[in-house]
């Protein structure tokens, strides 16, 4: 009897154990702080991945964006929708936004929550690249109206009102967007939230699930260091940065060859420029003028044209800038008083080049045969008109050219041949 009792205590406890793994009281903290491109969705989707395998009880997106790339936007989506745990969207902090992609990310949200002060909407779509003729930029805003549209009917919110983001890019402040249906709550903090949707219903994938949030443990997930950096390295204006810094490395290194540290710096600053770029929709006559701005400035210092040929290179590189990235988004766009002061910092980058490589021209020989020329030393022995003189360290065979020359009088080297030197008297 004791044995039985002690093998129901165990596999009770057993239970309860496996129990409390599977039913983890925590919710995973994930932020969206910026702009929604391609490192923020992969930060986002990895982490929800990383809640379901930890069977957390919810996932908390906060939200504070401008919007983003259409793509990225739709593989967050995606991941919220078919994810078996919850996500609940909150933009915060006080003043936060969730514009364009933020607000198709807070319609997809199981639970949706604002502070106060804070708003949603202006999702108009925006197109990336050339400008798009009617019938495409209609077939844009029927895709975006038809996915918009969906998203709403899910999450049971105001689909006409949500429609109006896009068509008349309205944006809603947190009191409106409840009062019309678009959110859930509206709470203060995170701590209010949370208390908010204790005990909350929510249908996910046909089962219904009650939300209990009481002395719920957070568990925050910040991104790690190499995708903070590729985050930032994926700023228009950063990814400029780079591009320029690579092409004044490679410029260096031409001037001066040989496998050094500006060329080394300037092939990594351009690799990290072309990554950044490639998800920024980039025009190819921008990266064309670009190219052949920096090789007129490489002929420049190679011809030597008195600046014609620099003249040229330096527009071409700011044209180029100003068309390297078309788009009507402001936040993928280049600054104009970077891409100034690029130009400028280019002519100053030129002028110096240009001025280094020319004293390198004019500089007197100091190695070879060539090198010896003008040296100084004096005479081993006495010059009748030939012996043997000391220069540079070493004993050369000698000619006078200047009549006889006695042992120790000092000499001068005019030129060398066949590893003769012919020498003049210095005279004191």
């Amino acid at each position: 009897m004791k044995n039985k009792i002690l093998i129901i205590l165990l596999f009770s406890a057993l239970f309860f154990t496996v129990l409390e793994a599977y039913n983890s009281n925590e919710i995973y903290l994930i932020q969206i702080d910026g702009v929604i491109g391609p490192p923020i969705a992969d930060y986002v989707v990895k982490n929800i991945e990383k809640a379901e395998n930890n069977n957390a009880t919810a996932v908390l997106l906060e939200i504070d964006t401008p919007g983003g790339l259409s793509t990225s936007m739709r593989k967050i989506i995606t991941k919220i929708i078919n994810s078996p745990i919850p996500v609940i969207g909150y933009v915060t902090p006080e003043g936060a936004r969730a514009a364009s992609a933020g607000a198709f990310v807070m319609m997809a949200c199981d639970i949706s929550a604002m502070t106060p002060t804070s708003n949603i909407g202006a999702a108009h779509p925006v197109t990336m690249g050339a400008k798009l003729d009617s019938t495409m930029e209609r077939k844009v805003m029927n895709d975006m109206l038809a996915h918009m549209t969906s998203l709403a009917e899910k999450r049971n919110r105001n689909v006409e009102v949500a429609k109006k983001m896009i068509t008349e890019s309205i944006s809603l402040t947190a009191k409106e967007a409840l009062e019309q249906n678009i959110i859930d709550f509206v709470a203060q903090s995170r701590a209010e939230l949370l208390e908010k949707i204790d005990n909350f219903e929510i249908e996910k994938n046909g089962n219904k699930i009650v939300l209990q949030t009481e002395n719920i443990e957070i568990v925050t997930l910040k991104m790690n260091f190499i995708e903070r950096f590729f985050y930032h390295i994926s700023n228009p204006n950063i990814a400029y940065i780079l591009l320029m810094l690579g092409i004044y490395g490679i410029l260096a290194e031409f001037s001066s060859p040989g496998i050094g540290f500006a060329g080394v710096f300037g092939t990594i600053a351009l690799l990290l420029a072309f990554f950044a770029l490639s998800s920024l929709p980039v025009n190819l006559v921008g990266i064309l003028l670009i190219a052949a701005g920096v090789i007129l400035l490489l002929l420049e210092i190679k011809v030597q044209s008195s600046g014609i040929l620099g003249i040229g290179g330096v527009v071409g590189i700011i044209l180029g800038s100003m068309m390297l990235i078309q788009t009507g988004s402001p936040f993928f766009k280049i600054s104009i008083s970077l891409i100034i002061g690029v130009g400028v910092f280019t002519i100053l980058f030129f002028l110096l080049l240009a001025s280094l490589v020319y004293q390198v021209h004019r500089k007197k020989v100091t190695t070879g045969r060539k090198g010896l020329i003008g040296e100084k030393g004096y005479a081993k022995t006495a010059l009748k008109p030939e012996g043997t003189v000391f220069v540079r360290g070493e004993l050369w065979q000698a000619e006078s050219i200047d009549g006889n020359i006695k042992k120790d009088e000092k000499i001068q080297v005019v030129k060398i041949e066949h590893l003769k030197l012919f020498v003049k008297k210095i005279k004191d």
